[in-house]
C-alpha cells in the first residue's frame, strides 16, 4: 500500500492513497439524514504520540452539505496499520487481522453483551459505534466519542478513586456479560477467545517481556532498594514469555470472561455533566487484544498502570473487592447459572496470575508514565535501530516511571510476581 504525506495541524502524517473523501458517501448516506454531499475532507492525527502504538488513529474531519444546503461538520475516528517492517514482523504475520476481529468484536460481540443487558432490562453503553468502510484494506472505522461529550484523562496524571470505581464498575459489567454470553451460547471463536497469546503471537509478546529486560534491568540500578528484587528479574530472564503463555491458558475450573486485554487508560473515555463536571460514565475503546479466561489480566493491566501512584498498591485490595462486588451484583441481574466465583477466587486467580503485573510494569505503565515525545511510536518500540534504542532506554529511565517502580516491585515480588513459573532442569 503505497502513501502520501499530507500537512495538517502542523504535523505532517503519512496518508494512504485509497483514503479519499468518496469512500465515506455510502455511509453518510445510511446514517445522516438529508445528506446531499461532502464539502470538504481532511484526516488529522487521532492520537498524540505516546498514547496509542499498535496503530495509526486518525480523525476524520468531514463538512456534509444537507438537502436543504445548510452544513454540517461529521468526524469519525478512523484506525489503519502502521506500513513498517517492525509491524510486519509482529502483528503483519498473524493469521487473523487485529483489524478484522476488533471490527467483529465491536458489531457482534459487544452488541451480544449489551442484547444480554437488554434483555433483563437494563441499557448498558461499552463504547463507541463501529462502520466498515467497502474497502480491500485493514481499517477499522469508529464514531468519534468527543462530540457527544467524552474526554480521556491525562495518562501520566492517572485516575483518581471516583474513576477508577467507575471503569471497575464498567470492566465488571463487561466481564459478567460475557461470562453469562458463554454460559447461554457457548465459547467464542479460538482467533477472540486466544488473541495474540498463542504461537502467532510470541514474536511479539517476546519483543515486550524478554526483549525489553536489557532496559529494565539497567534503569532499575539507579533505584534504590532495586537489590532486593535484582536477582529475582535476572533469573527470569529467558522464562518470561514462556510463563505469560503459561499463564495465558484458560483453567476451566475457574471463573473465565472475555478479557478487554489492553484496559489501560489511553483506551478509556471519560463523559462528564456539562454543567457540574460530574463523572457520568465510562467507555471502553480498542478491541484488538480481547482474551478470554482469568479476570486477574484485566484487574493486574489496569490496576497497575492506570490508577494515580498512591492508589494503586494501597488501594489494589480495596479496588478488587469493589469490582467483585459489582461483578456479583451483574452476574446475578442477569442470571448467571454457574457457580459464582468467591472472592477469595478472585484475589488467588490475582496471585497465580502474577506474571500479568510484572508484565505491565515492563509494558504499558512505562508508556503511562513517559514523558511526552515524538518518538515514541511503535516503530521505535520494536525495531532494533539506534533510534529504537535510544527510545526503549528513555522508556524505562524516566523519573516518573522510576516512582511507580519503586513502590509496585517489591509489592509484585512479596506477592510472588517475579518468581518464574517454568524451571531450569539444571
Amino acid at each position: 500500500m503505497s502513501s502520501s504525506n499530507e500537512q495538517t495541524n502542523d504535523e505532517k502524517i503519512k496518508l494512504p492513497d485509497w483514503l479519499r473523501a468518496e469512500l465515506f458517501e455510502n455511509l453518510l448516506k445510511e446514517t445522516i439524514e438529508h445528506f446531499k454531499a461532502i464539502k470538504a475532507f481532511k484526516a488529522v492525527p487521532g492520537t498524540k504520540p505516546g498514547d496509542n502504538y499498535a496503530t495509526v488513529m486518525l480523525r476524520i474531519e468531514l463538512e456534509v452539505e444537507l438537502k436543504d444546503n445548510t452544513t454540517k461538520s461529521i468526524t469519525y475516528m478512523l484506525k489503519i496499520p502502521h506500513v513498517s517492517e517492525a509491524y510486519q514482523d509482529t502483528f503483519g504475520k498473524a493469521k487473523h487481522s487485529i483489524f478484522d476481529i476488533e471490527r467483529e468484536v465491536f458489531t457482534i460481540y459487544v452488541e451480544e453483551l449489551k442484547q444480554i443487558y437488554r434483555d433483563v432490562g437494563l441499557q448498558i453503553e461499552f463504547g463507541a459505534k463501529c462502520y466498515k468502510l467497502d474497502i480491500p484494506y485493514e481499517h477499522v472505522l469508529l464514531e468519534d466519542l468527543k462530540p457527544l461529550g467524552f474526554q480521556p484523562v491525562n495518562r501520566q496524571a492517572g485516575l483518581d478513586e471516583e474513576h477508577t470505581l467507575d471503569v471497575l464498575t464498567k470492566l465488571a459489567q463487561w466481564h459478567a456479560a460475557s461470562a453469562v454470553r458463554v454460559a447461554t451460547m457457548g465459547p467464542y471463536p479460538k482467533h477472540v477467545s486466544e488473541g495474540i497469546f498463542n504461537e502467532d503471537g510470541k514474536c511479539l509478546i517476546s519483543k515486550l517481556t524478554d526483549g525489553v529486560l536489557p532496559y529494565v534491568l539497567k534503569a532499575l540500578e539507579s533505584i534504590e532498594g532495586h537489590e532486593a528484587y535484582y536477582e529475582d528479574l535476572i533469573n527470569m530472564e529467558g522464562h518470561i514469555t514462556e510463563n505469560v503463555l503459561d499463564v495465558a491458558a484458560v483453567d476451566p475450573k475457574e471463573f473465565n470472561v472475555l478479557n478487554h486485554g489492553d484496559f489501560w487508560l489511553p483506551n478509556l473515555m471519560f463523559l462528564y455533566d456539562p454543567t457540574s463536571g460530574k463523572l457520568l460514565d465510562s467507555y471502553l475503546v480498542d478491541y484488538q487484544m480481547c482474551k478470554y479466561g482469568s479476570v486477574a489480566i484485566d484487574l493486574l493491566y489496569f490496576l497497575i498502570s492506570s490508577p494515580k501512584l498512591e492508589l494503586k498498591v494501597n488501594k489494589f485490595d480495596y479496588f478488587v473487592k469493589q469490582y467483585y462486588d459489582q461483578l456479583i451484583k451483574h452476574l446475578k441481574l442477569l442470571n448467571y447459572t454457574k457457580k459464582l466465583p468467591d472472592l477469595a477466587d478472585i484475589h488467588t486467580t490475582l496471585i497465580q496470575k502474577g506474571i500479568w503485573g510484572y508484565m505491565t510494569t515492563f509494558g504499558v505503565l512505562a508508556g503511562s508514565a513517559l514523558e511526552p515525545t515524538e518518538t515514541a511510536s511503535f516503530d521505535n518500540l520494536f525495531a532494533d535501530t539506534p533510534e529504537g534504542d535510544a527510545f526503549r532506554t528513555l522508556l524505562y529511565s524516566g523519573k516518573v516511571y522510576k516512582e511507580h517502580v519503586k513502590v509496585i516491585l517489591p509489592w509484585l515480588q512479596n506477592r510472588g510476581a517475579l518468581q518464574s513459573r517454568i524451571r531450569n532442569d539444571k
